[in-house]
């Protein structure tokens, strides 16, 4: 019997929509294959058909041309290839409404749509024009950097933690049982995975690093590692992530007992060299992801009656600096 063939779109492909692309398209299995159809840019579709998409994964180089293909738009594709098991949405968060529309016919067609994105929020977003019980969370702790078209470095190497945000009892079996495969398919593309029951608690737990993170390393032009080198610093991320757990405890979001600040300085110091997301945002003179992190901290505590006064002024900042960007 012939593998299985898994088809996967990934909708936004740019540093980590890529790199997980990237991945799938190497499995090989003897019970499933995979074919990726990536949506990007023009000077990045170009570049990877034309001589397949390069991996630096540390000191070796992954040439990918098989099984991936990349398009500007689903509308360069055939009408018998518009049909996925799963569409990845790895647009940047501010993104989400435009890209649901835009991609609105693959997206009714699909199986499952995988939001692999940072912030809080997300899924409502999709929700708004995605049946609910199609809609698979997930966040990785890999990090990525797309620096020249069809070429993608893989800059941190962590885990994918994948789950349902909207339960729907008459469908638990069929949920559970996409959730097993695409747990399957990604960790065979060496990128580990694991299921978790409460995936919105994870998607906070991560929001509390970015918080702490990014905002400061985008304002300071800090890599991750260089803000441990000021004890200012320090105390401003620490002070931005306490807020935001104040907020998570008023909203009674279930969070593990742990010290989400320590976690933090943990995090920027394994990924030292990483310039994060917001980071590379600015320089690029694009418009960052601050409303879906130290923003929907903003957010959520005016409409708790809560001052939030070190978010609040990283998202000022943040969004002064995207005006001058971009």
């Amino acid at each position: 019997m012939s593998p299985k063939e898994i088809k996967i779109g990934i909708i936004g492909a740019g540093s980590i929509g890529t790199l997980f692309g990237g991945y799938l398209a190497t499995i090989k299995s003897k019970r499933f294959s995979t074919r990726v159809i990536l949506f990007t840019r023009k000077n990045h579709v170009n570049a990877i058909n034309e001589n397949g998409l390069i991996i630096e994964k540390g000191t070796s180089i992954l040439k990918i041309k098989e099984n991936i293909e990349a398009v500007d738009t689903y509308e360069d594709l055939n009408e018998k290839e518009r049909d996925f098991d799963f569409i990845f949405l790895t647009t940047k968060a501010h993104d989400i409404s435009r890209a649901m529309a835009q991609y609105k016919k693959i997206i009714d067609s699909c199986d499952y749509v995988v939001i692999l994105q940072n912030g809080i929020g997300n899924e409502e977003i999709v929700a708004r024009s995605c049946e609910k019980h199609k809609i698979i969370r997930g966040v990785t702790s890999n990090g990525a950097l797309l620096n020249t078209p069809g070429r993608v470095i893989h800059t941190g190497f962590g885990i994918t933690k994948i789950g349902i945000p909207f339960q729907d009892k008459g469908l638990e079996n069929k949920q559970l049982e996409a959730l097993n495969l695409l747990k399957e398919v990604i960790n065979a593309a060496g990128l580990e995975t694991s299921i978790v029951d409460d995936i919105m608690k994870e998607c906070w737990e991560k929001i509390f690093v970015n918080i702490g993170i990014n905002a400061i390393g985008a304002l300071t032009r800090l890599r991750n590692g260089e803000l441990l080198e000021h004890e200012g610093l320090k105390i401003l991320m620490a002070g931005a992530i306490e807020e935001a757990l104040m907020i998570a405890e008023k909203k009674k979001i279930k969070l593990s007992k742990k010290d989400y600040v320590k976690l933090s300085y943990s995090i920027a110091e394994k990924t030292s060299q990483n310039m994060n997301s917001m980071l590379q945002d600015i320089t690029k003179g694009k418009k960052t992801e601050i409303d879906f992190i130290n923003g929907k901290i903003v957010n959520y505590a005016r409409e708790l009656g809560i001052k939030v006064p070190i978010n609040t002024t990283l998202t000022h900042l943040i969004k002064g600096l995207e005006k001058k960007t971009t």
